[in-house]
């Protein structure tokens, strides 16, 4: 007979016929004498035995051997002969429990962020909430047959409880249906219960104007300014400027396909936040400052784009916001964070000046449903509309706006150049 073991093993590249076929040598009916007569059991060991269907003692041959058809059935479909035995042991077994699950669930997540398909960062927050000592822990003692509507509500006013406000029950939450998605996708809960997500408010983050923006960049040492250009000027998170190097720049374009997974200098560089590449027009004055302090030859070498002349490596994201601080203040402007002063500012300003929705979305590489369906390979002259205008076009807009711009400022939230994204009803939407 041949050993379970080395029949599973050969169903792993068969085909699918050829799988029904190997799959009737798997398992085995037998019985044992007890006092109160004869216990039935469907024998695939070394994986185990099975004495019920879900708690329900196995009666007779007769219904022995629908339940083995079944698990036959299931292994030939592709299952794992371990996950396949777990739907016939009793609830609350081992193999069922939301923990055992969770481990098996961070396991296949370790081996994505290896293969490069998921953040470390994401990772390291799952495995914290996942953690003896993590929000997970309040689903220790649940199956994950257990799992409903009740029992993620009862978890969000329990996570309430704790005093987390409702954008952190929010992300917890959605963590835990990401798990729930998982068991759903691979069949080993039968439905995917719905999830009470929290309303939360949204965040509004603030923006400068372009003049604003000019003056904060124009405090950085020019030697420093080339990686602040890019994030300002093309709106590049700061992960993606961070990981460009010599060869992604050409001929006045940028070509933006990766971006570090982290805010260390040894941090993983992967793909780009949405997966997708894009090709961008480098501005004007981006260009000038790349012409200066970039060495072509440095193409061959792997080199960053954009190092930081005090190390020479690539910017580690704490400096970068170190220098992006200081420069605010030497601006005699309110703090405003280095991603909403760059990436929000632009973005905003190319949809005061009329730019399209649909060439912008492709520009910053939003990733979402709706911005998807907009997607279209562009010409690049569409693509450097997204661009502010040339230095000479701009310069008579900014000084017939600038009046407006200030007024506008003071009016909503007390000083020069400071808006908030709420009021303008376009970009309120698009970010």
């Amino acid at each position: 007979m041949t050993s379970a073991a080395r029949l599973l093993a050969s169903l792993e590249h068969a085909g699918a016929a050829v799988r029904f076929g190997l799959v009737g040598d798997l398992g085995r009916i037998r019985r044992e004498k007890r006092a109160k007569g004869w216990a039935y059991y469907i024998d695939f060991r070394p994986y185990g035995r099975v004495w019920s269907h879900r708690g329900i003692r196995l009666a007779d041959e007769a219904t022995s051997r629908r339940v083995l058809e079944q698990i036959r059935g299931k292994v030939a479909d592709g299952r794992a002969l371990e996950e396949v035995l777990a739907e016939y042991l009793p609830v609350q077994a081992k193999p069922n429990l939301v923990r055992t699950r969770l481990e098996r669930w961070l396991e296949v997540r370790r081996r994505e962020t290896a293969a490069g398909s998921l953040s470390p960062r994401y990772l390291t927050e799952l495995e914290r909430l996942a953690g003896a000592e993590g929000y997970f822990a309040f689903f220790d003692d649940f199956s994950i047959h257990e799992i409903s509507y009740g029992t993620l509500e009862d978890f969000s006013l329990w996570l309430g409880d704790r005093g987390l406000s409702p954008k952190s029950r929010r992300n917890y939450l959605a963590a835990f249906q990401a798990f729930l998605k998982w068991l759903y996708r691979r069949g080993d809960i039968a439905r995917m219960p719905e999830v009470p997500l929290p309303k939360a408010d949204e965040h509004q983050p603030h923006i400068l104007s372009i003049g604003a923006q000019d003056r904060v960049l124009a405090e950085i040492p020019e030697p420093e300014r080339g990686v602040f250009l890019a994030m300002a000027h093309l709106g590049l998170r700061p992960g993606e400027a961070r990981a460009l190097q010599v060869a992604d720049y050409h001929d006045g374009w940028l070509s933006v396909d990766k971006a570090v997974k982290g805010k260390s200098v040894g941090a993983p560089v992967r793909g780009t936040k949405s997966g997708k590449a894009k090709r961008l027009p480098a501005s004007e004055a981006l260009q000038r400052w790349l012409a200066a302090y970039v060495d072509p030859r440095d193409r061959l070498r792997q080199r960053p784009l954009f190092p930081n002349p005090r190390t020479g490596r690539m910017w580690a994201h704490k400096s970068l916001q170190r220098v992006w601080r200081e420069a605010v203040e030497a601006a005699s402007l309110p703090p405003i964070s280095l991603y909403e002063g760059t990436k929000h500012s632009m973005a905003t300003d190319a949809i005061r000046r009329g730019v399209s929705e649909r060439h912008l979305q492709r520009f910053l590489g939003h990733a979402s449903v709706e911005s998807t369906r907009r997607y279209a390979r562009l010409a690049d002259n569409a693509m450097l509309e997204v661009l502010r205008p040339s230095e000479g076009d701009h310069r008579q807009a900014t000084d017939k706006d600038s009046a407006t711009e200030a007024e506008k400022s003071r009016d909503v939230a007390g000083g020069p150049s400071w808006i908030r994204t709420r009021d303008h009803p376009v970009m309120s939407r698009l970010l």
